[in-house]
């Protein structure tokens, strides 16, 4: 068995959602000036990097991230589909429709759309213009996969400037303002590395703190050496 980060770890360099603070930090303490220890302040959005939505982020009535139980963070049956998009996309039931067979039956869908290429080599454009949910997308995901408990893709948001009139309605829609079902969002992942074949496991890791809609993740995927191996 392997084990790999699907998160990204967190960099000052690079881009937020447009017009969000981002990362920054600040020097509290250092050896190398003659400190005993070395220490740093985090000023830190809490939807910059890989993050995860809790229902509180849309949702006045949701659980915020500490309020999740930690069932909710563990996946036994993880789906990572290819869904190759391109920037200023939209996902559309008819992009879902050919999976939702197996994404019934998983707790934890991931998309893999190629958009994690532009993070680096062009990072204003993955901030700006990238991939989206429609609203159809995000109402397809809640009525046909009873099971999921999240959905995370390799692009920065379920929503996208380009997109104005989607975002705050599929958020709204996923995280339960609706309906008793949600399913929460992973956002902007690392998952260029990973096959799909071989992935068995996933856990989000969330930094828990009391009284905050969301906040960053770290993601854990076990990954098994053989297809369908499983410890």
């Amino acid at each position: 068995m392997q084990y790999h980060f699907l998160s990204h770890p967190l960099n000052v360099a690079d881009s937020g959602f447009p017009g969000e603070p981002t990362l920054r930090i600040e020097k509290s303490t250092r050896i190398a000036d003659g400190d005993a220890y070395n220490s740093s302040i985090l000023h830190l959005f809490n939807h910059f990097g890989t993050h995860y939505d809790a229902p509180a982020h849309f949702n006045p009535n949701g659980p915020t991230i500490s309020e999740l139980p930690i069932e909710h963070f563990i996946y036994e049956h993880p789906l990572l589909i290819d869904l190759p998009k391109g920037e200023a996309s939209l996902i559309e039931p008819a992009d879902l429709a050919p999976y939702m067979a197996r994404a019934a039956k998983a707790d934890c869908l991931i998309l893999r759309t190629g958009l994690e290429a532009l993070r680096k080599r062009d990072p204003q454009t993955y901030a700006a213009r990238g991939c989206a949910f429609s609203i159809n997308a995000a109402q397809y995901l809640l009525d046909h996969a009873p099971h999921l408990k999240a959905v995370g893709f390799d692009f920065i948001s379920l929503a996208s400037p380009s997109h104005p009139d989607h975002g705050v309605k599929a958020h709204q829609i996923l995280l339960g303002m609706y309906s008793k079902h949600y399913i929460c969002i992973i956002e902007d992942m690392a998952l260029a590395h990973i096959d799909a074949y071989r992935l068995q496991r996933v856990i989000a890791m969330p930094l828990r703190v009391q009284g905050v809609d969301s906040a960053q993740v770290s993601i854990l995927a076990e990954v098994g050496e053989t297809t369908g191996e499983r410890s």
